[in-house]
């Protein structure tokens, strides 16, 4: 047994080599807690990447253009925002066709559209050419995809990362987004099916990050439009006497409701679901006793369109799905 009182303590004098080895020792520990705790780690995970795009997207002056294409088809778009007095203001500007326009004040949007009347609504949803995982809570989404960071690359001249939001099912398909590596903002983005073929992709041909929001969205800060309506989102199916008992994981239903289709006489139940990243539409509508109609099955891009008649009903389902699951879904609608 060693004797501790015997035991004498003398300074330690270390080598030079040693000491050096030590001082390295102790830099290298503290770049390790300073790499762990600061942004550069951050940047390292795909979900930091999504989230930070959400608030770029929704706090800085920019001005952008892009195209979307699709089946050979491109659209061009061009897209203002800012914040005024701590709110969103942005216009969104279709530059082909007759000249559609969305605005945002807020939570409030505006279409405009060519021998239509103005109409304001507030909404959680965008009828936009936007991706609306640019604005959704990312922990929904993640409850449905998973989150992959990949490489480096270029969009219209700017360094950006490759996020791959990939879907845990084939109910869906999967997204690819290229994000400014500077600001977060989305440079291109592309809806993928599970053999990798690209069905429909946004790609921003210019980008304009600046201090202060740009003249026209002054302008429509201080313009005067139509008096905004709600609509209610997160309704109970209960508003409708019929029941969907197969919905894909991570869809919920954000509006239900029974309208008259437009320039139609047609009264329709109406019921819209949303998983976060894409929404769909399933509309019915009770036939006459003796009416009877065709399936109707359309592919286009990203885009499905699937009629069928159910019992003495048509059922529609539009949106960006694969046809097999609007197939599985109308096959799944019973009455109560």
């Amino acid at each position: 047994m060693v004797n501790l009182k015997k035991l004498k303590f003398q300074p330690i004098n270390l080598s030079s080599s040693l000491t050096a080895k030590l001082s390295w020792l102790g830099k290298y520990i503290t770049f390790f807690v300073f790499f762990l705790t600061s942004p550069v780690w951050a940047q390292n995970d795909a979900k930091a990447w999504l989230i930070k795009m959400n608030q770029a997207t929704k706090t800085l002056n920019y001005e952008m253009s892009f195209v979307i294409v699709h089946n050979d088809k491109a659209e061009p778009w061009r897209w203002f925002h800012g914040t005024i007095e701590e709110q969103e203001r942005e216009i969104l500007t279709a530059l082909n066709g007759p000249g559609q326009q969305l605005i945002r004040k807020g939570d409030t949007l505006t279409y405009l559209q060519p021998e239509q009347a103005a109409y304001s609504i507030k909404d959680t949803v965008s009828h936009g050419p936007l991706p609306e995982i640019l604005r959704t809570d990312i922990s929904h989404v993640e409850q449905s995809y998973d989150f992959h960071l990949m490489g480096k690359s270029r969009v219209a001249g700017l360094p950006a990362r490759l996020i791959r939001v990939l879907a845990r099912d084939a109910a869906r398909y999967d997204y690819w987004l290229w994000l400014h590596e500077d600001t977060g903002l989305l440079l291109k983005s592309a809806i993928v099916n599970k053999n990798n073929e690209i069905l429909e992709q946004l790609q921003v041909s210019h980008l304009q990050v600046t201090n202060e929001p740009s003249e026209i969205l002054q302008e429509i800060h201080q313009a005067e439009l139509p008096e905004a309506f709600t609509i209610k989102n997160s309704a109970p199916m209960s508003a409708v006497d019929w029941q969907i008992t197969w919905i894909p994981a991570g869809f919920e239903p954000v509006k239900v409701d029974r309208h008259y289709l437009f320039g139609s006489k047609n009264l329709v139940d109406y019921v819209m679901l949303s998983d976060g990243v894409v929404w769909f539409s399933v509309y019915l509508r009770r036939l006459d006793t003796d009416e009877t109609i065709a399936a109707t099955a359309l592919s286009s891009g990203a885009n499905s369109y699937l009629t069928k008649q159910i019992n003495q009903a048509e059922v529609t389902v539009i949106g960006k799905v694969p046809l097999p699951t609007a197939e599985k879904l109308i096959g799944s609608i019973r009455w109560d």
